[in-house]
């Protein structure tokens, strides 16, 4: 792991914690957390996966290094993660919004970015029980680039997302 990476994720952990996030581990006690590792249970590994419940949604956080995923991997996770989400939203009876935030170390080229920013994402245009979405951090520009994500929190938004990579 590089000094970039490694600064951006000592930053990111406790922002997230802060937020109210619980990192999913098998060991987890929240009823919200362990429905939301068990769904997401066979998927393509994430460096980690986070969770809230924030009463009238649950948002998940699935953070992924992409020094070596290519656009389409990152859509066909994000297609994965959309599946499971609607299953974790039936499971719970409560709308699911996720997010894969991509990290690469690299600058991004503009294609590739409006790839990962258009195609690996699935949101409905109508309310929809499941939102998934893909935003991607450039270490190296340093940068976040990010769609709309009907249901993420403010909190969260790409700008607040910036202020870790400074």
């Amino acid at each position: 792991m590089t000094a970039d990476r490694a600064r951006f994720v000592e930053r990111l952990e406790p922002w997230l914690a802060g937020l109210g996030f619980a990192r999913l581990d098998p060991d987890a006690s929240d009823p919200v957390a362990r429905a939301a590792l068990e769904a997401l249970a066979g998927l393509p590994p994430y460096e980690a996966v986070h969770s809230i419940d924030l009463g009238a949604e649950v948002v998940l956080f699935a953070l992924l290094f992409g020094e070596r995923v290519a656009g389409l991997e990152v859509m066909r996770r994000a297609e994965m993660l959309h599946r499971r989400s609607k299953a974790l939203s039936a499971r719970l009876d409560a709308p699911v919004c996720a997010l894969q935030l991509v990290v690469y170390e690299r600058a991004v080229p503009a294609e590739e970015r409006a790839f990962v920013l258009g195609k690996a994402r699935q949101v409905p245009l109508l309310f929809g029980s499941a939102r998934v979405a893909s935003w991607v951090v450039a270490l190296a520009e340093p940068a976040v680039h990010a769609r709309r994500l009907p249901g993420w929190p403010r909190e969260m938004s790409a700008q607040a997302m910036a202020r870790l990579l400074d």
